[in-house]
């Protein structure tokens, strides 16, 4: 499974933890403050193709 989201995400490689954390750190900041009902996909933008 991660091998495919590998090759089919537009990055080219899986999102890390790293990643992951700072996303989470951001939505419980000031900066994420005004975001409320969104679906945030953290997943290096194989989402916009369509979950090939």
């Amino acid at each position: 499974m991660l091998k495919h989201y590998d090759e089919h995400a537009p990055l080219r490689r899986n999102v890390t933890h790293e990643e992951l954390g700072q996303t989470g750190v951001f939505l419980a900041s000031d900066g994420g403050a005004a975001i409320t009902g969104q679906v945030i996909y953290v997943d290096c933008g194989y989402q916009i193709m369509g979950g090939m």
